[in-house]
């Protein structure tokens, strides 16, 4: 909380000020576009072979003739982006997420998905690829996904730390709600309904 106070929070409402819509949409499309192969990885350990075909397209047309991802091309062709990580792979492997943690600099988490990340980091290409000022560019890519990251969600921030009486509590709901959508890829949850009361107990109320 304190290094985003002093430093990301800064930074983040700097980089909006100084840039329009188009820029930081551009900004988060390469972002995005770097993580494709990281996301191709995942959706073959968790066997869904198809949404595998479809990220190394959009990975391949907007490397390409998207500018390195600057334009997402691929989504005009039909092909949305996802996003897959190996948290998310254990979970589909049925790895229990564990304790809820606030990790520093992290924020918040479980152990899973602290091992997922950590795991995801091997996956990418560009963490172990060598090049002439290869430092430099993991470096940069590094501050600029936490810059862009940080922007997104400044109004969001900002409305839990002012409208929350608990933003610690509000916060961790937020984020198992959020993990476990991602986990599902955007499906209903099959057990939201579980305890509600079915018609017979509503019929049986009724008659009292």
């Amino acid at each position: 909380e304190s290094v985003d106070r002093a430093v990301l929070e800064p930074a983040a409402k700097g980089y909006r000020a100084v840039t329009n819509e188009p820029i930081r949409k551009g900004v988060g499309n390469v972002l995005a576009n770097l993580n494709e192969p990281v996301t191709f990885v995942n959706e073959v350990l968790q066997g869904d072979l198809n949404s595998a075909t479809e990220t190394i397209g959009r990975f391949s047309i907007n490397t390409t003739v998207g500018l390195v991802g600057l334009l997402d091309l691929a989504n005009d062709f039909g092909l949305e982006r996802k996003k897959e990580d190996f948290g998310q792979t254990l979970a589909v492997w049925g790895v229990d997420d564990g304790p809820y943690l606030v990790a520093p600099l992290i924020g918040p988490t479980n152990p899973r998905d602290l091992v997922g990340t950590a795991t995801d980091l091997v996956f990418s290409p560009f963490t172990w690829t060598k090049y002439d000022g290869d430092d430099i560019v993991r470096a940069s890519r590094i501050t600029a996904g936490a810059i862009s990251g940080r922007e997104s969600v400044i109004e969001a921030v900002d409305g839990l730390r002012s409208q929350q009486a608990d933003p610690y509590t509000a916060l961790r709901r937020v984020y198992d709600q959020n993990r476990q959508s991602q986990i599902r890829n955007g499906a209903e949850d099959p057990n939201a309904y579980e305890n509600l009361p079915s018609y017979d107990d509503y019929d049986d109320y009724e008659d009292e």
